[in-house]
């Protein structure tokens, strides 16, 4: 494969200057992002006996959600050290000198981005789906599941299936424990309830702890007896007491069970491109059918009312069709006059039994509507999340080569403002489509269109070695306001 031109060492000093800041700052932008999920989902997973695995799992599956966030962010910080650092160190200037112009030297990251941008619509496209679905489901699991097996003294543990457990003192050892009380419920027999008590007792988990081996020492055991036909009636019990009695708490119920991936592939969330596209034609052709089935019912009243058959009809056309011979243009006077107030009761009725029939229709039209504007949406995402790579190194590269300070202080400072308004735009553009105030495309590109003038702007001023904005001009502007209006002032004063 050729590439279109020559790498030379003013392509590799660029790319070297920009790859070395785009990775760090993309890792770090991750690790504050999951910062954030972990602060988020911490309190949910902490002391529920989920193996490391499994959890480590879930964070890394997290990674892929968190990067379409942490990219825009990453470019900017990136793009503004770079040219930043070039420019402060007169490198950019050295390369101007020589005839080298500003869209020569950006060549190279150009043609990187517009590689990033292809290689993050794929990543949107086909690995986001899938790894949401496995976050989603594994997160649903993790929330589901139970905490892990842990007696704290004078408090009942209930998270056994059946089972009902509490302790009034533990040892050091954690396996020794003093005055046991436990209910247990037959799973075969909700209602049969038995009852232990004993002094003391040991726990002894098994070796792949599924299983409770719990020895009782001098205790009494209740256990009532649901066969017996008088039970209702006199509610007969056993008592038996015993000096040491084993006993085996079976612990499945606290496993790790995982949820059914198929039952939720059919988010919006988890399809690809085509995927979408099917389910938006899905949609179509359940509003064309909801259309044609309402325009059937509708069509009846433009024949012979139903309301006619209840009552004597007027003369028939010769012809027999089904058509009225109306004598009268005002209809209710082609009727005989006692026959009015059933007239008008009966075309009351069937008015109002159409327009009920019209809102359902109606109601069930603008919610198709915005079931297919979700998905329209993140159709839409996926290419315009793409594209907004490209445009946001189009804003900060020239920037950085405007503002000729290197470091990351300041680059961070205008990336984490560019970033905030970005996302401020993005999130509202994005909910003003799926709520309909505005066509779903301009929603989901509205962040593009905002920012793409910008770009534009800064690229141009960077081109021509001017400042974005040329605070001289402002300056004279508003000092010549001041003074109009000073003067303004003072001849007023002279009048009076």
């Amino acid at each position: 494969m050729k590439f279109p031109f020559k790498l030379k060492k003013i392509d590799v000093l660029v790319l070297r200057s920009f790859i070395g800041p785009f990775l760090v700052t993309f890792v770090l932008s991750l690790f504050l992002f999951l910062m954030q999920f972990l602060w988020k989902y911490i309190n949910e997973l902490v002391g529920k006996g989920i193996p490391a695995s499994v959890m480590l799992k879930l964070i890394f599956l997290s990674l892929a959600d968190l990067v379409p966030m942490a990219l825009p962010l990453t470019i900017m910080v990136a793009g503004l050290m770079t040219f930043g650092n070039l420019s402060e160190s007169f490198e950019l200037v050295a390369m101007k000198g020589n005839g080298i112009s500003l869209m020569r030297i950006l060549r190279p990251t150009f043609i990187f981005m517009a590689i990033l941008m292809f290689l993050n619509f794929l990543f949107l496209n086909y690995v986001i789906p899938k790894a949401n679905l496995e976050f989603k489901a594994m997160l649903m699991d993790m929330r589901s599941k139970k905490p892990a097996f842990n007696i704290d003294p004078g408090q009942f543990y209930q998270q056994i299936d059946g089972v009902a457990i509490r302790i009034g003192a533990k040892e050091k050892d954690n396996e020794s424990v003093k005055d046991v009380l436990i209910y247990e419920c037959k799973k075969d027999d909700s209602k049969q309830l038995n009852v232990i008590r004993a002094e003391s007792g040991k726990m002894v988990m098994s070796a792949d702890k599924r299983s409770l081996d719990f020895t009782l020492y001098n205790g009494t055991r209740w256990e009532e007896m649901t066969n017996n036909p008088e039970y209702n009636k006199t509610m007969p019990f056993n008592e038996m007491h015993f000096d040491k009695q084993q006993m085996v708490i079976d612990l499945s119920s606290l496993d790790f069970n995982f949820t059914d991936r198929e039952a939720m592939s059919h988010d919006f969330k988890l399809l690809n491109i085509k995927q979408l596209q099917l389910e938006i034609d899905t949609f179509h052709m359940k509003m064309k059918n909801l259309t044609v089935e309402n325009s059937r019912y509708c069509s009846r009243y433009l024949h012979y009312p139903k309301l006619f058959s209840q009552m004597e009809r007027p003369r028939m056309s010769d012809k027999g069709t089904k058509f009225l011979n109306l004598k009268d243009t005002n209809i209710i006077d082609n009727f005989h006059k006692t026959s009015h107030d059933l007239v008008r009761a009966l075309a009351i009725t069937q008015a109002r039994g159409l327009k009920g029939t019209l809102d359902g229709y109606s109601s069930n039209q603008i919610f198709l509507t915005q079931d297919i504007a979700l998905y329209r949406t993140e159709n839409h995402r996926k290419f315009s999340y793409s594209f907004l790579i490209f445009m946001l190194f189009l804003i900060s590269a020239p920037l950085g080569a405007i503002i000729k300070k290197g470091g990351i202080g300041l680059p961070l400072v205008i990336s984490v403002i560019l970033f905030v308004l970005f996302y401020a735009v993005n999130l509202t553009g994005e909910k003003m489509g799926k709520e309909l105030v505005v066509p779903v495309w301009a929603g989901m590109w509205m962040s593009s269109l905002f920012l793409f003038p910008i770009g534009v702007l800064i690229t141009y001023k960077a081109i021509r070695d001017r400042a974005v904005f040329d605070f001289t001009k402002i300056k004279v502007f508003f000092k010549y306001i001041f003074q109009f209006a000073a003067s303004k002032l003072k001849r007023k004063n002279a009048e009076v």
